[in-house]
């Protein structure tokens, strides 16, 4: 799971209280998904189409490459394989005459579907001239300028997009919680330095394993977003009060 913070969030001071009262754990919101999005092909970027700071939906442009080059090859590949369709329907209508042989109409075929192979490649390396958002999510950076040369496989990223959803936090409880948790369970979500902006969550996940070092498992709640609220980001410092223990 890809964190905003570059660092993983440690268990706080928990702070049970005692008479059933809620346990408050400090934490701080995050996403999924946090990526780099690179060129698949190489080429020269034409246009920027996205800004920093742009919300963008899954598959949205956000620059295109220079096409010239490639729809050149896609020309050629479209031709050739216009010619060799024409020689297979030749061959094929010849065989029915005895005139070609079984093997030459094999072999006039076998041309054809190489030069559809070869076509469909050239295509799919023209849609690669724009690049797209693998998500819906914010643009937090954008490294993309008009006339750099992006090199298909190398590791620069023309962009840095962060999805909005879901918004999750983080915590370690300690073993001897293991029996109050459960998923589904609501917790209260309060960011710190903004309490009038606090909101509700879920337990999603409960790690399944203890870690023996720590004698702590993992808890990560799923929050709800107010689009009225928007100190709710990514990277925010929360506590999140947990129900109070369950009482045997």
């Amino acid at each position: 799971m890809l964190l905003v913070s570059s660092v993983w969030l440690l268990l706080a001071a928990g702070q049970p209280s005692a008479g059933g009262e809620p346990r408050v754990y400090s934490s701080h919101l995050m996403v999924d998904q946090e990526v780099g999005v690179t060129s698949r092909t190489t080429g020269i970027v034409q246009r920027v189409l996205a800004e920093r700071g742009a919300v963008v939906a899954r598959g949205q442009p956000l620059a295109e490459l220079d096409p010239r080059e490639l729809d050149h090859e896609l020309r050629e590949a479209r031709e050739d394989m216009e010619l060799r369709r024409a020689e297979y329907e030749r061959a094929r209508s010849l065989a029915e005459g005895k005139i070609v042989s079984a093997s030459e109409l094999d072999e006039r075929k076998a041309r054809h579907q190489v030069s559809i192979a070869r076509w469909e490649k050239a295509k799919t390396l023209r849609d690669y001239t724009i690049i797209r958002a693998p998500f819906a999510g914010v643009i937090t950076e954008k490294y993309a300028r008009v006339g750099q040369k992006v090199i298909e496989d190398r590791s620069e990223p023309l962009f840095q997009i962060t999805a909005l959803e879901p918004l999750l936090a983080r915590v370690y409880l300690p073993e001897e919680q293991l029996e109050s948790v459960r998923r589904g369970d609501p917790v209260e979500v309060v960011p710190e330095r903004f309490p009038q902006a606090r909101t509700t969550g879920v337990i999603q996940f409960i790690s399944p394993t203890v870690d023996a070092a720590s004698g702590t498992f993992q808890v990560i709640v799923r929050v709800r977003r107010d689009p009225a609220r928007s100190a709710l980001r990514p990277g925010v410092a929360v506590n999140l009060r947990f129900p109070a223990v369950r009482r045997k």
